[in-house]
């Protein structure tokens, strides 16, 4: 039987009209920007998602943004990025190594591509810029903590969180609370963590931010111009194991009481839309990757399908903003997630149940040890397939940059990391780095 999450995904297959090409910002419009950061999605695993949710001839929301590029992103010291090292090129436009994050040089703000020390995210709130994070996995996770924290080592995520709040971003969104809260102290979703007694959740109140902890309390809040902090879990939102283990525990992939990518998207546009100066969004979806990791397939169509209908919101909002510039990309792909119906004809080749390991020994992903069935065709037939699995971590091939707006004039051909820093700095201030 195939499992629930291939019926409720098929809602997909009917994305939105792609809007005409953004035209360049007037003075009158101000530059925005929102970068998709769906983690460890190389497009092998666009394409398992596209079977999934839209079927072999469909497409989505991801395919309709009209600018491409092949995106190369090695490290200084690795020919594969790091979510920490990656994170900090697209904040800075500068390559970085594998343990960065925030820094070139350790522990030092590095010089960006336009020439100042400051992230691009920090230039944006300097030049009046509504700034705004969010996150699938503690909110300190590099893909979008690196845009507000400069910090020595990644694990060090107390400090990382205090750094964040230090930079008063209008909205943050993600897991995390035991990062904001003292040793010992009993928080919404657990214990704290902090060996320095500090409560950032009381210093965020006494700062201004209302302070939310579910995905109802957070679409509850009036738009009454307040900050927003939102923590969703003790520390991601998703629950990161492999299917047997999740199954085993009863678990979903994601937890129930916090929102989902798009959600979260979704609340901060409703925020910025008409922001006077413009505004940068930077969102992370960590499951792809983690779950990725886990080799789950159902777990990572999830999640990529929230990433998916994210990016259906910033379409939408492109088509209403011509001033808006959109970039999705992941600085990696992560286990190298691959479908196929290869030999499903021949029983012989490939019997029932299928195996768990191809020929060659790498893990097979199935259906309960009966293929998948994608969306349905342009026939409205749903065609078998299974999933192949070459690793368990980050590899360097297959990544995608796609864009729309005026700074995702970059978005072309085959791009270096850095030009990621570069789209964006474009469509935000009209200035095009060399």
């Amino acid at each position: 039987m195939i499992r629930t999450f291939l019926a409720t995904a098929l809602a997909l297959a009917l994305s939105p009209t792609l809007p005409a090409l953004a035209a360049e910002p007037t003075p009158s419009s101000p530059g925005s920007a929102i970068f998709l950061h769906p983690d460890g999605m190389g497009a092998n695993t666009w394409a398992a998602v596209r079977l999934f949710n839209a079927g072999p001839d469909g497409r989505l929301a991801w395919d309709r943004l009209p600018r491409l590029a092949i995106y190369v992103g090695p490290m200084t010291d690795s020919v594969n990025a790091s979510s920490n090292g990656g994170a900090t090129t697209h904040a800075y436009g500068v390559r970085a190594t594998l343990d960065s994050y925030g820094w070139v040089k350790k522990g030092r703000v590095p010089v960006a591509a336009s020439g100042k020390r400051m992230s691009l995210m920090r230039e944006a709130q300097a030049a009046g810029r509504k700034v705004a994070i969010f996150n699938s996995a503690p909110m300190t996770e590099p893909g979008t903590g690196a845009f507000l924290a400069t910090i020595e080592d990644r694990d060090d995520e107390a400090g990382i969180a205090a750094q964040i709040l230090a930079a008063r971003p209008d909205i943050a969104l993600g897991g995390g609370e035991m990062f904001f809260l003292p040793a010992g102290v009993q928080g919404r979703h657990g214990v704290g963590v902090r060996k320095d007694r500090r409560n950032l959740v009381e210093e965020a109140r006494r700062a201004g931010y209302a302070v939310v902890f579910t995905r109802e309390e957070l679409l509850a809040l009036p738009r009454d111009g307040r900050r927003v902090l939102g923590l969703f879990a003790h520390e991601a939102t998703f629950n990161e194991a492999n299917e047997a283990t999740l199954a085993a525990q009863g678990l979903a992939p994601f937890q129930p009481q916090a929102p989902r990518f798009d959600e979260m998207l979704g609340f901060i546009l409703d925020r910025f839309r008409d922001a006077p100066e413009g505004y940068l969004v930077v969102g992370n979806e960590e499951a792809t990757d983690n779950l990725s990791g886990e080799n789950n397939t159902p777990g990572v169509v999830e999640a990529a399908s929230g990433a998916d209908r994210a990016i259906a919101l910033a379409l939408a909002e492109a088509g209403r903003n011509p001033a808006l510039t959109v970039v999705v990309a992941s600085d990696s792909d992560n286990g190298a997630m691959n479908p196929t119906s290869d030999d499903l004809d021949d029983p012989k080749d490939l019997p029932r149940p299928l195996p768990t390991k191809t020929a060659v020994g790498s893990p097979l992903d199935s259906d309960g040890g009966q293929p998948y069935l994608s969306a349905p065709d342009a026939r409205g037939v749903r065609q078998p397939f299974y999933v192949t699995w070459a690793s368990d971590s980050d590899s360097a091939g297959g990544t995608v940059a796609r864009g729309i707006g005026p700074g995702a004039a970059k978005i072309e051909g085959t791009i270096d990391s850095t030009a990621i820093y570069r789209a964006l700095y474009l469509g935000l201030f009209g200035r095009d780095l060399p």
